[in-house]
């Protein structure tokens, strides 16, 4: 799949019938696979507005429950590090631009908050023009104030961005030229960006509570201007959001352009899985996250079910390059041959998920088939580079050397999945004479602990929207705070990423991104396991579901009955 075309696309704008500026056409991208060639820049149909678009009106009233797996680190789009915040943020809030899936195997840009763009040869400036009939949900009017808040907000220390400030790269400063017009600036070319503001992390922002709530506070009181207003959260339990009646910018492509069918959306926090499943069995939810594999294996016939794919990084462990004994590249190298993910996608999984041998999922630009291509099964080789190490098989087959033990240290957050698959890993480890211990803790404990580096093997998975994710976890200044789990420095590769980051043509990004994907795989930084995806087991009577290219479904036209 490529990504960024030569010359990055722009709206073309002409006035509809009642004088208001809309998009007449909008870039379309193929996405039909691993090393796809970018399809021409096709005009589409523009979004529209109002009701009569497919709004509540004449729908049934009604209230969709879904049973989500862990407690959201912070209900704010800018600085969360979890997938799941930005599953509900979509409810309530909208990007600049949308980039969605078109029905057949592509994508294409589409409006959402801005009625245009465009960016400049370099892509260092990228210019929003805006809608003028946009409300925030505690009455503030939308404007670039907002936008200038927003992305400043993403940018503040005081906010601790986790996956936000990472994505977008050198930020520089957003530009009011006008009142509803803004130019983002970043300090280096950013070819990445009009994909990571449709990724879920810059949903614009109330300014009005940004103030009045501030960096950390927003994370209690989001206010946006999506389909849904927050209502309640009661940490641990449920977020519930609802109907928000003025809504009219959405784009039809989620299908409707006006508000929601649903009365409203509950969100669930039911870490059972369990107990996830007789909700949906007794009817308190209609939707179930994330179930276990052998429960999806099962409740395939009575209900139905959505495995939506994302671009990003696939579910795995990072090996922690720095501490004991996994410092040592050949021990690295023997975890990698040690492991055979199909044999845990078809046993564990039960064929529920595609097994994964790459940093890079292959729906990402910039996929690495060489990278993937490095470490097919062989638990022979696992042993010959453990012997070259030192490391010597006792009797009870676990290897030893100067009187350690070969042990090593497994930690998982919890909500993720991951247990079941890191047995699996630990008694394929076993075989070529590893011992493990396996923790488990909640995610805000992990990512401290993951930080201080006391792990050697920790959980990982990353939803994005452009391969400039791997600045998230590869970068070397992400290691005390970001997701940089496998302590890895590496300023070559950290120059190799920004300066893919900063090439437009889309056939000599997607190179350099496929020789990154393969050195990081040389260098054996993370033991890929399966693609990522998020999994939905829902009830019949929901319909009109729409998913994003990173995992995400969305809630605009879903209706129950």
């Amino acid at each position: 799949m490529n990504d960024v075309p030569a010359q990055l696309p722009s709206f073309v704008l002409m006035p509809d019938t009642t004088g208001a500026e809309v998009p007449q056409g909008i870039s379309r991208r193929s996405i039909l696979g691993v090393g796809a060639s970018v399809a021409a820049a096709t005009l589409l149909a523009a979004c529209g507005g109002g009701k009569g678009a497919g709004g509540s009106t004449g729908s049934k009233s009604s209230t969709l429950t879904v049973g989500i797996p862990s407690t959201p680190d912070t209900l704010d789009p800018g600085a969360t590090g979890l997938a799941l915040t930005l599953l509900m943020a979509f409810t309530m809030f909208d990007p600049l631009v949308w980039w969605l899936p078109d029905g057949s195997n592509g994508a294409k840009f589409v409006p959402g908050l801005a009625t245009s763009y465009s960016v400049n040869k370099d892509a260092t400036v990228f210019n929003f023009k805006l809608r003028k009939d946009v409300t925030f949900h505690d009455g503030t009017k939308f404007d670039a104030t907002a936008v200038k808040a927003t992305f400043d907000h993403v940018v503040d220390p005081a906010t601790k961005s986790k996956s936000g400030l990472g994505a977008l790269g050198p930020y520089k400063e957003t530009q009011i030229v006008s009142p509803y017009e803004v130019n983002i600036v970043f300090s280096s070319p950013n070819a990445s960006f009009l994909h990571q503001q449709a990724a879920g992390n810059f949903g614009i922002a109330s300014p009005t509570a940004l103030s009045k709530y501030g960096a950390v506070g927003f994370g209690n009181h989001p206010v946006g201007t999506g389909p849904f207003k927050f209502s309640r959260y009661v940490s641990g339990d449920r977020l519930t959001v609802v109907r928000n009646p003025d809504y009219k910018w959405g784009p039809s492509d989620l299908g409707t352009a006006g508000p929601p069918a649903l009365e409203s959306v509950i969100f669930r926090v039911i870490t059972d899985d369990s107990g996830r499943y007789n909700g949906l069995q007794s009817g308190q939810t209609q939707v179930a996250m994330n179930l276990p594999p052998n429960t999806i294996n099962v409740a395939k016939a009575k209900y139905d079910q959505l495995t939506v794919p994302s671009i990003g990084t696939p579910i795995g462990l990072m090996i922690n390059v720095t501490k004991e004994p996994t410092d040592d590249p050949k021990v690295r190298q023997a975890i990698l041959y040690a492991v055979d993910q199909e044999t845990l996608v078809k046993s564990v999984l039960f064929g529920t998920s595609t097994a994964a041998h790459g940093v890079l999922t292959p729906t990402t630009p910039g996929y690495s088939k060489p990278g993937a291509a490095l470490y097919s099964y062989d638990p022979d080789k696992a042993n010959a580079l453990l012997d070259s190490a030192g490391w010597v098989k006792g009797s009870d087959g676990t290897r030893s050397k100067n009187g350690k033990k070969l042990q090593l240290e497994i930690l998982l957050y919890s909500g993720a999945g991951m247990e079941l698959p890191t047995q699996f890993v630990v008694s394929q480890l076993a075989k070529v004479g590893f011992a493990a211990n396996t923790s488990v803790q909640p995610f805000a404990t992990a990512q401290g602990s993951f930080n201080n580096g006391v792990h050697n093997l920790g959980s990982f998975g990353y939803f994005g929207m452009d391969p400039y994710l791997l600045n998230i976890w590869v970068n070397s200044n992400a290691i005390k705070t970001g997701f940089n789990w496998s302590h890895y420095t590496n300023k070559a590769i950290d120059a190799e990423i920004a300066k893919a980051n900063a090439t437009a043509d889309d056939t000599a990004r997607n190179a350099m991104y496929t020789d990154i994907g393969t050195k990081l795989m040389q260098d054996g930084v993370f033991l890929p396991l399966y693609d990522v995806t998020f999994a939905f087991t829902m009830s019949k009577k929901l319909s009109g579901v729409k998913t994003t290219l990173n995992g995400y479904v969305l809630f605009h036209g879903a209706k129950l009955g």
